[in-house]
């Protein structure tokens, strides 16, 4: 597999276990394949106000496996871009931005929120 953007459900599916195990093979595989991640996922992921302090730590400790990406002009504009031509929500149009900034595939469960995005290649882990 070649690098991708992991999207916050993906690694959220990863963090429970609670998917089959094909497809945590195939988010094992990503992270194992250089997977990078958006600051607005880390956000998302450790923001969350459910964790227990062990849980936080497990969440942690999985991000710094992978690359983070940060915020820059260029998906600043990317974003700018994709909202200006579609109704996306903020944080997915800046997931989508930062793929494509970085000319990667994003890996997502939410298939329909990022299929309208031009350039855009979209994998779903649920589907071999």
């Amino acid at each position: 597999m070649t690098p991708c953007l992991i999207d916050t459900n993906v690694l959220i599916h990863a963090l429970n276990g609670n998917a089959q195990a094909s497809i945590l093979s195939r988010i094992d595989d990503a992270i194992a394949n250089q997977a990078r991640y958006s600051v607005v996922t880390r956000m998302e992921l450790l923001g969350w106000n459910g964790h227990t302090a062990d849980s936080r730590r497990e969440t942690a400790a999985l991000l710094t496996q992978l690359m983070e990406i940060s915020l820059t002009l260029t998906i600043v504009a990317l974003v700018i871009d994709i909202r200006s031509t579609i109704t996306i929500k903020l944080p997915d149009a800046i997931i989508a931005a930062s793929a494509l900034a970085e000319n990667l595939p994003l890996m997502t469960c939410n298939t329909g929120d990022f299929r309208r995005i031009a350039g855009l290649v979209v994998i779903d882990p649920f589907v071999a």
